[in-house]
C-alpha cells in the first residue's frame, strides 16, 4: 500500500495548477451545498463518497476540499496512484481491491488517518472504477462501511458530479452535496446493510441532480469558478 504523504507547499503550487486547468478545459464549476460542510461537528471526522463518472473527478474533490478547507485525503486505486505518484503529495493513499488482504490494509490506514486528526476528511469512490452516471444499480464495494464500523463516531455525506454541454463551448461541472449523517458504530452495526443504505442515498442524489441540470435549476448552486 502507498500511504499519503501530505505536503502544505506542493498543495498551494497546485491549487493554482489545478484551477488554470479548469479553467482552460471547462466553463464553469458549479456546486449546491457547500454549507452543509459548515453544519458538521468538527469533533468527529468526515466521509465523502461519491460517484465517480470521469477521470477528473478527484481534481474536482481537490476544488470542493480547498472551497471548505476541509484537510482532505482520497483512496485511490493503486496502479493510478503509482503514475500519478504526485498525488500522494496531495493526500492520496492507495487500494487494491480486487486483493482482499491489501485492500484491508487501505481501510484499516484510511480508519487510522481519521482516528488520528478529527478535523480530517476522507474521499472515497466505492464504485471502485468509472461508470456512466445513469447506469442503475449503483454498487460499492463494502470498504466504506468497514472504515466507519472502525471509528466510534464519524459524518459521511454523498456527493453527485455531472459534467454537461449545456450551449457553451466548454462543458460545465455541476456537484450536488448531500445532507451529513453521523454514525456510532455499536453491537447491531451491519456493514452490508449500511454499504445498501450509501448506495441508495447516492443514487436518489444523482437522480436529484440530473433533474436540476434538466429543468436548469441552478438557484442553489454557487459558482466555484
Amino acid at each position: 500500500m502507498l500511504a499519503a504523504k501530505k505536503n502544505a507547499w506542493f498543495e498551494k503550487v497546485f491549487a493554482r495548477y489545478n484551477r488554470n486547468l479548469f479553467r482552460r478545459r471547462f466553463h464553469s464549476l458549479q456546486v449546491s451545498g457547500l454549507d452543509f460542510f459548515k453544519e458538521k461537528n468538527k469533533k468527529a471526522p468526515l466521509i465523502i463518497y461519491a460517484n465517480h463518472s470521469s477521470w477528473w473527478d478527484g481534481l474536482v474533490a481537490f476544488e470542493i476540499s480547498r472551497a471548505a478547507e476541509l484537510d482532505a485525503f482520497v483512496m485511490m486505486e493503486e496502479k493510478q496512484l503509482k503514475k500519478l505518484f504526485p498525488f500522494r503529495w496531495l493526500g492520496a493513499f492507495s487500494v487494491i481491491r480486487e486483493n482482499p488482504r491489501e485492500a484491508l490494509k487501505s481501510i484499516n490506514y484510511a480508519a487510522g488517518l481519521l482516528k488520528e486528526n478529527q478535523k480530517r476528511a476522507l474521499w472515497i469512490f466505492p464504485q471502485g472504477k468509472i461508470l456512466p452516471n445513469d447506469l442503475r444499480p449503483i454498487t460499492f464495494y463494502n470498504g466504506i462501511s468497514r472504515i466507519v464500523e472502525q471509528l466510534e463516531i464519524c459524518y459521511a455525506l454523498p456527493i453527485a458530479m455531472r459534467y454537461e454541454f449545456r450551449g457553451e463551448f466548454k462543458p460545465e461541472i455541476f456537484v450536488k452535496i448531500g445532507a451529513p449523517e453521523v454514525f456510532k458504530t455499536d453491537a447491531n452495526f451491519e456493514s452490508k446493510k449500511l454499504t445498501k443504505q450509501f448506495e441508495a442515498k447516492l443514487t436518489q442524489l444523482l437522480d436529484d441532480l440530473k433533474t436540476d441540470v434538466l429543468n436548469s435549476n441552478f438557484a442553489v448552486y454557487s459558482k466555484i469558478f
